[in-house]
This record gives C-alpha cells, sequence and structure tokens, in this order.
C-alpha cells in the first residue's frame, strides 16, 4: 500500500497529514513530498496517527525533516505518534529532537 500524502494550513501551521506504513519502500516518497511542501513560511505539523509501523529509513526521513525545519528557522511538531513508534524513537533517541503532540487541537 502507498503512503497517502496531503497538506493544508491550519493557523500558523502547515499540516501534513501521513496515512499507511512509513518504511524503505515509502520512506523516499515521504522525503520527497516534505522536501517540496516545507519552504519556511509556516511552522510544520506532522500528522502521523495513521502511521501503524516507521522502520529505521523512516526515522531517518524524520531526522531529515527535523534538520530542514531547524535551517529554516520554523518549529517542527510531530502530532499523534503511535505507542510502538514513540517506544522506537526513545529506545534510538530520536525523540528527544522533537516537539510531540497527541492531537492536532493540542497545537499552539
Amino acid at each position: 500500500m502507498a503512503l497517502e500524502l496531503s497538506s493544508a494550513i491550519s493557523s500558523q501551521w502547515k499540516v501534513i497529514s501521513v496515512v499507511g506504513q512509513v518504511d524503505s519502500k515509502s520512506s523516499n516518497d515521504l522525503r520527497d513530498y516534505l522536501q517540496a511542501e516545507v519552504n519556511g513560511a509556516h511552522a510544520v505539523a506532522l500528522e502521523l496517527s495513521q502511521v501503524p509501523f516507521m522502520s529505521s529509513a523512516g526515522l531517518r526521513t524524520l531526522l531529515t525533516l527535523y534538520r530542514q525545519t531547524q535551517s529554516l528557522g520554523v518549529p517542527l511538531a510531530l502530532v499523534g505518534l503511535q505507542t510502538p513508534i514513540v517506544d522506537t524513537m526513545k529506545i534510538t533517541g530520536f525523540y528527544q529532537h522533537f516537539t510531540v503532540y497527541a492531537s492536532l487541537e493540542e497545537l499552539p
């Protein structure tokens, strides 16, 4: 199943929604989409509540996004992470780099 990717502006946030598994087969599609969508005009909220699995390739894509938003000087938030992904991010040390919200309603 291919990833479903979409974006919308909500207040000062560009909300990028991801649906599906982020693995070695789909992470390049996600990376390319993020590079095209993230331009520094808005803070970025990556909505991941419909992502049941993320491989190490997906985690690398998140780290690339983190670096991209840092270089642009815009906030980045991960929204709706499922527990197995949170656990993996904590074990690998990735979690500490991100601001995480349970839902889009929590965004400032």
